[in-house]
Order: C-alpha cells, then sequence, then structure tokens
C-alpha cells in the first residue's frame, strides 16, 4: 500500500524508506567537500603543509581503500617530543611514523549522530565509511554549524517574542492601559469581549496588531521608534515565517534568517535605548 505524502505534496517523505528523513542521522552532518587523505608515505611536511591550507586539525592516512589511522598535530608533536636530540627533520619522515596511538573511530551514515558527542569529544574526528570507502570525517564543528542551521530560527525567534514584550510591557504596564489597547485592536477576534489579560497569554498576532493599531501606536511609539508602517512590515514577515519555522512547514532560507536577523537587530537597539533613558 503506497503512503499519502506526510508533507501534503509528493517529495522526500512521500515512500516509506524516506521515513528516515524525519531523524537526524550522520549523513545529514556531512561536509560539502570529499574528505582528503594521504598515503603512508607521504612526507610529514607535505601532510602538515596540507592541514595549513585547509584548516584541518587531521588527515586520514590510508593505503588502498584501507585507513590506516589519522596523522594529527598532536601525534606529530608528541612523537618528535620523543626524538630527543636526533639531528634528523622530522617532518621529512613518512606520516605513517606519526599516527595516533587511539583507535580510530567509525560511523555509518544511518547512526545516530547523538552517538557520537563523547566521541567527537574525546578524538577530535570521527570516520564516517561506507560498505568499502572513506565518505567523510566529521569533527565537532560539523556536528556545531550542523545544530545551528536547525536551531538559529528558533533562537532569532525566541529573542524577538520576548523583546517585543518586553518593550510592548515597558509601554504600557500590566493594567488599565494593556486593556485599552487590547480592546482597541483585538476587539473583533475576541467578540464575546473577552481579551488576555496578560501578555504572556497573548499570541505573537496579537502584538502586532496592538502595535499596527493608529491610535495605539503612539503609546509605543517612543519604545520602539521609527514609523508604524515599517514595525508593520517586520512583524508580520516574522510572524509569517514564526508559524513556518513552529509548525515545520519548509525549510527558511538564507533571506529568511537575514529577516529574522534584522527584526531582532532592530528589537536589541530599541531595548538598549529604553534601557539608556532608565526603563525597564
Amino acid at each position: 500500500m503506497k503512503l499519502a505524502s506526510l508533507t501534503g505534496s509528493s517529495g522526500p517523505f512521500e515512500h516509506p524508506e524516506h521515513l528516515a528523513a524525519f531523524f537526524h542521522m550522520v549523513n545529514r552532518l556531512l561536509p560539502d567537500t570529499p574528505p582528503l587523505w594521504v598515503g603512508p608515505t607521504t612526507p610529514a611536511r607535505e601532510a602538515l603543509r596540507l592541514m595549513a591550507e585547509h584548516g584541518y586539525s587531521q588527515l586520514p592516512v590510508r593505503e588502498g581503500d584501507t585507513v590506516l589511522g589519522l596523522f594529527t598535530y598532536r601525534a606529530f608533536a608528541q612523537e618528535v617530543a620523543g626524538m630527543g636530540g636526533s639531528k634528523q627533520d622530522p617532518t621529512m619522515l613518512p606520516v605513517e611514523e606519526f599516527l595516533e596511538h587511539e583507535m580510530v573511530i567509525y560511523a555509518r551514515l544511518q547512526d545516530e549522530f547523538r552517538g557520537l558527542i563523547d566521541a567527537l569529544d574525546k578524538h577530535d574526528a570521527v570516520l564516517v565509511s561506507g560498505p568499502e570507502d572513506l565518505i567523510a570525517i566529521l569533527t565537532p564543528m560539523d556536528v556545531l554549524h550542523y545544530l545551528h542551521g536547525i536551531a538559529n530560527a528558533f533562537v532569532l525567534i525566541e529573542e524577538i517574542e520576548l523583546s517585543l514584550r518586553t518593550l510592548i510591557r515597558t509601554s504600557v504596564g500590566d493594567g488599565a492601559a494593556l486593556e485599552e489597547c487590547a480592546a482597541r485592536a483585538l476587539s473583533k477576534k475576541y467578540q464575546t469581549g473577552h481579551f488576555p489579560d496578560r501578555l504572556e497569554a497573548m499570541t505573537f498576532d496579537d502584538y502586532v496588531a496592538m502595535l499596527r493599531h493608529g491610535d495605539n501606536w503612539p503609546t509605543f511609539e517612543g519604545a520602539f521608534g521609527g514609523t508604524r508602517e515599517r514595525w508593520r512590515g517586520r512583524l508580520e514577515r516574522v510572524r509569517d515565517l514564526r508559524n513556518d519555522v513552529f509548525h515545520f512547514k519548509r525549510e527558511l532560507s538564507v533571506e529568511d534568517h537575514q529577516s529574522l536577523g534584522a527584526c531582532r537587530n532592530s528589537l536589541l537597539r530599541c531595548c538598549r535605548k529604553v534601557q539608556a533613558r532608565g526603563g525597564a
């Protein structure tokens, strides 16, 4: 039996074999570039040059399809320190003389990356291998970049919503003035006349509605500055992106992240301005 698309249209989650794509596996962390490696007889000088050129802290050493070990700055330094007063230039020795003593840690494409955190913390790198060949090298920075890409929108939206709430509270407090602003802006939405009596009970759209109401704007203008139309455009854009993010409708584009970042920075300036004036 064919599964209906879980995204509402044909796509990567339409068939059962793609269901694992919902989960954060090693294959989603792979860097864009193929792994750089050297043969065992490569002079250490050449390996060090390659590492410096590419910003790597280690290189796999391979013989055919077999990884013999990792050449690292640490292993090189340890071996050089153990050479005593030898006059031989260590950089001219082959890299197989300077491999890490500990066994290389391997991961498969369908492993969960959470299980690799301890290994990355201890070894600085994990090799990703297919049935017969080296596919990639994972480092803590690869995981950090991946998690940043996932979490960045959530963090920006959190900062936007909390700072927006604080600036509204700074402008009107939690009493009668807030109720008046809510009554003006939200009467059509809450036709029963029972408006949320706390900012924490309101939705993000409620905040936007209060700010964009013409009779409310003089109350908020001192904290926010600029024009009501400019803030309406910024916040309505954030509202739409917030909906996409929290309901996992799509992956945000670079421009979407830039929009969230720009709004966040504008609110940060507002908060600093209010604080400089002696406000909350």
